[in-house]
């Protein structure tokens, strides 16, 4: 089965390749790393979920693998959770260079001395500079394979002696900057991570206009680092709820939340797919792109989501860039819409039942 991901099938095509191999002892060991970038590939991998695990830090992903049968683990890029070491891991070009990067390092670490590790991406995605950093830590070499605009190589023999690749200092949370005197802190591996965003800064203003009464049950769907959140807590909600898709921000807004000394309900879900609550106030700052475009079907996901999670009185505020065309979906969703503010660069939405 081909996938519309060049990249992908290129490293299934390695996978099904070892699969086959009559040589190989059949208790090989495979893990495949799953970012954003991997909704495609997850059926094809059911077919060999005996052989190969999967490690994702998108926590749909994380769900579609056990669906279908798959050894997941869910976290923030960290192999050593996993049953290591492998005789092969696959690694599709990610978008972000310090998760890149940290997954190649991981990789190295998490092989057998014999094992193999696989990589494959697009041209436009740096994938042969990612290539060529990581063979620097590895003895052994495939040449560079080049099909299409797809770059791929297999790498064997981790040199455990060779300076690892820069992550940014991936794991370690620091502090971005300050809201209401407070600090906040974040991480590599998530969206925006080393800022305060402009948009939900707007959207904070905006909410101060808006004279939102107290004690209202709030959720921040797609929190991030959790500056929507927490810089909600202006105005006294009876309970406050925070979604994210990604680990990385799960770990960032659970570290504020202990750091405001706040109470926040944390739910890992796909865009808010997995929560039943009903809300009277959605607070969205939404990443409206998937992999390395935008996304509608994304976006889709986004307003389904804010009409199943809405109180029959509850509203919901959207900061977007000012050129996502959300308005015209959601028409499709039965939602109203009214622009509340837009000022060319951002637009702050609030939608009602």
């Amino acid at each position: 089965m081909s996938t519309s991901d060049h990249a992908i099938d290129t490293l299934l095509e390695q996978l099904r390749k070892h699969q086959l191999d009559t040589t190989q002892k059949s208790n090989q060991k495979s893990l495949w790393f799953a970012d954003e970038n991997s909704h495609l590939v997850m059926h094809s991998l059911g077919q060999h979920k005996d052989n190969v695990d999967v490690l994702t830090n998108r926590f749909d992903i994380h769900q579609s693998a056990l669906h279908l049968g798959l050894t997941s683990i869910f976290n923030d890029v960290d192999f050593s959770e996993t049953d290591a070491p492998f005789d092969h891991i696959y690694l599709r070009v990610s978008k972000e260079k310090a998760v890149m990067h940290h997954a190649i390092n991981q990789a190295c670490a998490h092989l057998k001395p014999s094992g193999q590790l696989h990589i494959a991406g697009n041209k436009n995605e740096g994938a042969k500079t990612y290539i060529k950093k990581a063979s620097i830590l590895f003895t052994e070499k495939s040449a560079i394979t080049k099909d299409k605009d797809t770059y791929s190589i297999t790498l064997s023999q981790p040199n455990h002696e060779a300076e690892s690749l820069d992550t940014n200092n991936y794991t370690a949370l620091r502090e971005i900057g300050q809201y209401n005197a407070m600090p906040l802190f974040s991480k590599p591996g998530v969206f925006g991570f080393d800022k305060l965003d402009e948009g939900s800064l707007l959207l904070l203003e905006t909410l101060k206009k808006e004279q939102i009464e107290t004690g209202k049950d709030i959720l921040d769907l797609g929190c991030g680092y959790g500056l929507l959140t927490l810089g909600a807590f202006a105005l006294k909600a009876k309970s406050y709820t925070a979604t994210d898709n990604n680990a990385a921000a799960l770990i960032a807004i659970q570290h504020n939340a202990q750091e405001w000394r706040e109470k926040i309900d944390i739910i890992p879900a796909d865009a808010g797919k997995e929560i039943e609550k009903k809300f009277d106030l959605i607070l969205c700052n939404p990443p409206f792109h998937q992999g390395f475009s935008v996304s509608g079907e994304l976006t889709d996901k986004f307003l389904a989501n804010t009409k199943k999670l809405l109180a029959k009185e509850g509203v919901a505020y959207f900061v977007v860039n000012s050129f996502v065309g959300i308005e015209s979906r959601s028409d499709k969703k039965q939602l109203h819409i009214k622009t509340i503010l837009n000022n060319k660069k951002f637009k702050v939405l609030k939608f009602s039942q």
